[in-house]
Formats: C-alpha cells, structure tokens, sequence
C-alpha cells in the first residue's frame, strides 16, 4: 500500500511564493479520537503567507504544512462520533493543503446535504473567523441594558472584500440585519461590488480616499463607528482612532500593514475610551474550536440559505498551482475566497 502522499512545502525562506512546491509525505496516522480526511479541496489564508515567510510559525505539535482548513471525506477514523464516508469541513493549526489531514473529532463539521465540497471549502476558516469577531469577541451583540440594539450600531470593516470581510458583511446584513456598515477595499470595482451586490452603506478605496475616517465622520454626523473590525494594523491605526466613536470597540485580528507605530496612541484610546480587542484563530484550543464550531453550524450553518447567505468563490487552483494561489492572494485582487482542489472526486479511493 501506498502511504506517501501529495502536500504543499517550502524552500526556505520562503518570502517569494515561487518557493512553494509539491512534495512526498507520509499519510499521517491517527490517535484515539481522530479522524483521517481524504481532502478533495483545501483553501488559503492570510495566514499561510505569513507562515510561509517565517512569520507565523504552526503551534508546537501540529504539522508544518500549511492549510488552516479542509474539505473531504472520513477515510479513517478512531472516533464514535464519525463514520467511514462522512462529508466533512475540518478546521485544523495545519496539514489541510495536502491530500490527506489528521483531525480531531472536535474539530470536524458535517457537510450540509445541500451543500457541495467546492462550496464547503469557502466557510470554514473565513465564516468562523467572522462569526468569531462578531459573536464571541466583540461585545456589540450582547445584550446589555445600557447598549443600543446591534442594528443601530455602526459598523466598519477592513478588507471588506476579503473572504473574512464578505463573510462579516453578510452576517451584519443579513444575520443581524444592521443598517450602517462601511467598509474599505482597494479597487473601484470592489467598491462597486460592495456597495452594489452586498448592500453596505458606502465603501471607500483607501487608494484614491485616503481621507475615508473623515469621510466617516461626516456620515455619521460626527459620531464615528461603533466597531471597526481590523485585519491591517499600523497603516490604519490613526485613521481607525479618529473615526471610533466614544466606547467604540476596535477589534483587531491582523496586520496585513504592519505592526510597528508611532504617534499618540495611548491617548487617543484613553480619550475616547475605546475597547481594544484582538485575536486569532489558528492557535486556539481544540475546545475552543469546537465550542465555536458548534455554535456556529447552530446559529449560521443550519440557517444558510434562510439567511440567503451566498458562498463567495473568487478563483480556485489546482494543488499544484499553490504559488500561482499565493501570488495571487498578494496581488489583493480577489473578491472572497480562494480555493484548493486537492483531489478529484473520481479519485476518491480507500487507504
């Protein structure tokens, strides 16, 4: 029997995409209470490029090769809770750009009946990320005597065109049904595509409105934003401080523009009294995974298509296009998500 397979690898040190590569490596074995997944379709993530370069290395103990999520079948299993053939999204620290992944019973989710694999791989990672921010790391959803209701608040997100940024978008319209949600992107056409096929209030292209956190200001009759949710850090933190409302929460889950800066900082947080949040995913425990995971397919993924929520693929790539997927996630031409195909489905065979 066969026991290599394909999966994704780097020459060090790996700034430049074209230092990825396809390899040979073991099928992983499994321990007690997990599952192995035969990966039909895998997907990248800011993240992968910043482990690629060196800057984000996977937690100790899980595998060095990248891939945050996967989409396939339970080919293996040491669970009770999973069977041989089941349809699953895995949300893993690593291994999911290979052709096999070990996973954690905890950390698997079935995959609708209604859903495809190809559109399964667009929602682990991006729409737990969103759903994670919104519901579990900020406060504005809470209800609290002294808050106003969500749907009053205000709302700005970074990256709006982004997997992560579409997918909170669609949660603040349409889950949560919010009037005023501003978002920044970096195209003219991904501000068409916001405004007009996502419905937000205005978008701006930092490119050409540089000036967006006055913008806001004005918008908002001097109020500023309720929440700002960050994904670029330095370049943005002035412009992010100016247009926060009093009490407004930042929340802060990566630095896409850096993460050194000067200025009045502190000030300006004490000054407006602004609620400074940040976190991640991938370094999270297998329980936190799996608490928000369960949450998540009982507020948002058994509800999809009553909330008329919509996958948002941009391009996908064969495995062996990985630097051609990386060049292109920097290039930041993207509206949503990009996805690995790993296997094809005819190929879908027993270890």
């Amino acid at each position: 029997m066969n026991n290599l397979m394909r999966a994704v690898a780097i020459r060090p040190p790996g700034l430049q995409p074209e230092s990825l590569y396809i390899n040979r490596r073991e099928i992983p074995s499994i321990k007690e209470n997990e599952c192995l997944v035969k990966v039909v379709y895998s997907a990248i993530n800011r993240a992968d490029i910043m482990q690629r370069k060196g800057l984000y290395p996977a937690p100790a103990g899980e595998s060095d090769i990248l891939g945050l999520e996967a989409v396939g079948f339970v080919t293996r299993t040491k669970s009770s809770n999973w069977q041989k053939d089941a349809r699953v999204m895995a949300l893993v620290a690593g291994g999911g750009n290979a052709e096999y992944v070990a996973v954690n019973e905890k950390n698997l989710i079935k995959v609708p009946d209604w859903m495809s694999l190809r559109n399964a791989a667009a929602i682990t990672e991006v729409w737990l990320t969103a759903f994670q921010l919104l519901f579990w790391i900020s406060s504005v959803t809470k209800e609290e005597q002294w808050r106003k209701p969500v749907q009053e608040s205000t709302f700005l997100v970074h990256a709006g065109a982004s997997g992560v940024g579409t997918s909170l978008i669609q949660l603040l319209k349409k889950v949560l049904n919010v009037k005023n949600v501003f978002a920044t992107c970096g195209s003219e056409l991904k501000k068409k595509y916001l405004e007009e096929s996502l419905g937000i209030s205005r978008a701006f292209n930092y490119k050409l409105e540089e000036d967006f956190n006055e913008k806001i200001m004005n918008l908002t009759e001097s109020r500023g934003v309720d929440v700002v949710f960050d994904c670029v850090g330095a370049s943005f933190w002035q412009k992010n401080a100016d247009c926060l409302a009093v009490d407004g929460e930042w929340i802060f889950y990566g630095a896409m523009g850096g993460v050194k800066i000067e200025g009045d900082f502190f000030s300006k947080i004490l000054r407006k009294r602004i609620h400074l949040k940040a976190s991640t995913l991938k370094t999270r425990s297998i329980d936190y995974k799996h608490a928000l995971m369960k949450d998540f397919e009982t507020r948002v993924l058994s509800q999809f298509n009553a909330f008329n929520l919509q996958v948002l693929i941009d391009k996908e790539f064969d495995l062996e296009q990985i630097a051609e997927a990386h060049k292109y996630m920097e290039s930041n031409a993207n509206i949503g998500k990009i996805i690995i195909k790993v296997t094809d489905l005819k190929e879908k065979q027993d270890l």
